[in-house]
């Protein structure tokens, strides 16, 4: 374990904030100095030096502006140069003033997740949202230490279908135990994550949102009251010091950090230049399981997922697949870690009534019966797994024994 004092949570604070500004810098750091810890003992005036020598790299604005990526950079470098000037303790103190529910983490500390440190260039800083008082952050991250957690991503353009196996997925890895990982982008990661919020009733943290941008930054400003959900029960986490804001390159970055946090990564539909596709060679680099749901052959969005079949990934038709893959035992097995609760009750009831009448949806069956997308999707794989329902062309559910 490194140690926790006060001048090594200073420093990596400091380093935290560079690297928001400056892509590859802990990595160059480390391929110089051999270790975190070598570059932890060094002096300040000394990294500063290595890191005003190594240049800022070359890159794209989002969506190919060149105009758009020269503002960033100029931005980007003069942020880098504020903080190289104003060193540890400054940042420290900076990163510090913050409200109640807000986290500072260094890499030196107990609290820092040991997952991040199968990383060749793990975030030297964590900074993290929670909960409405200093506790509530220290606690969910702490929670993360004996909790399976499983990053489910994909796509920001998933078809039905896709939508509905990230929902369900999610939903059920949820009520058995599992936290769910992604990074608040539009599409699968939303669906995912919002389906884990709502069957993680009581559950703390619900789900941890990885950001590529500040913790404290909503990006994108649609899932703006998702984000809110998962502050107030779950966990958002970044790389990034406050206040930075999303660019193009930060993403990939935080796709490491997903994977490394999780036992497992699963892949819901994406083409191979997806970011999903980045989180699971990152996943595969460091020895985390990549499960992926097969895709209908020929379809654009099947692309990704299919490939890493052929390659060897293993197929993830439910949340059960995940189970197995990770190690944790499934509801209903002796010695099981984690028990799925039954979904039934007056959400199955409802649902079995509504389809005595016609096959629906699951989106018309959340509506007949006043139901949240995500219960109503749960009651259907209960009904499903029951051998009660089958799913037909176009997303519909017929009730198979009345």
């Amino acid at each position: 374990m490194p140690e926790a004092t006060p001048g090594a949570r200073a420093m990596c604070v400091w380093l935290g904030t560079l690297a928001s500004w400056r892509p590859g810098l802990i990595g160059a750091l480390v391929r110089e100095y051999r270790t975190i810890a070598g570059v932890l003992a060094r002096p300040p005036a000394e990294i500063a030096a290595f890191a005003a020598r190594r240049p800022a790299r070359g890159r794209r604005g989002a969506g190919g502006r060149d105009h758009d990526a020269a503002a960033e950079q100029t931005t980007d470098a003069a942020r880098f140069e504020g903080a190289l000037r104003a060193g540890p303790a400054a940042c420290l103190r900076q990163a510090e003033r913050r409200p109640p529910g807000d986290l500072v983490v260094a890499w030196s500390e107990p609290l820092y997740p040991d997952q991040l440190r199968d990383l060749p260039d793990p975030p030297l800083c964590l900074f993290g949202r929670g909960g409405s008082d200093p506790a509530s952050a220290s606690a969910r991250l702490s929670a993360l230490v004996d909790t399976p957690l499983v990053a489910v991503v994909g796509t920001r353009s998933p078809s039905p279908y896709g939508e509905e196996m990230a929902r369900s997925i999610a939903g059920d890895l949820t009520r058995a135990g599992v936290v769910v990982v992604s990074g608040l982008a539009l599409g699968v990661d939303a669906v995912a994550q919002a389906a884990a919020v709502d069957a993680g009733v009581g559950a703390s943290p619900s789900t941890v949102a990885v950001l590529g941008c500040g913790a404290d930054v909503v990006y994108p400003r649609r899932n703006a009251s998702l984000y809110t959900r998962i502050t107030r029960t779950g966990l958002v986490l970044s790389e990034f010091a406050w206040g930075v804001p999303a660019r193009a390159w930060r993403f990939p970055a935080r796709n490491r950090i997903m994977a490394a946090l999780a036992r497992g990564v699963v892949f819901v539909e994406g083409t191979n230049r997806s970011g999903g596709r980045i989180t699971v060679t990152h996943a595969a680099d460091i020895g985390r399981d990549v499960l992926c749901v097969p895709g209908e052959a020929g379809r654009r969005l099947s692309e990704a997922p299919n490939g890493l079949l052929r390659q060897g990934a293993k197929v993830c038709e439910g949340a059960a697949d995940v189970l197995a893959a990770i190690g944790v035992r499934a509801a209903g097995e002796d010695g099981a870690q984690f028990v799925a609760p039954d979904h039934g009750g007056a959400a199955v009831r409802d649902v079995l009534d509504a389809l005595r009448d016609a096959s629906l949806t699951i989106d018309e069956l959340a509506s007949r019966c006043g139901l949240p997308v995500a219960k109503a999707a749960a009651a259907v794989s209960d009904l499903e797994i029951e051998g009660l329902t089958r799913r037909l062309d176009g997303g519909r559910y017929l009730l198979l024994r009345r």
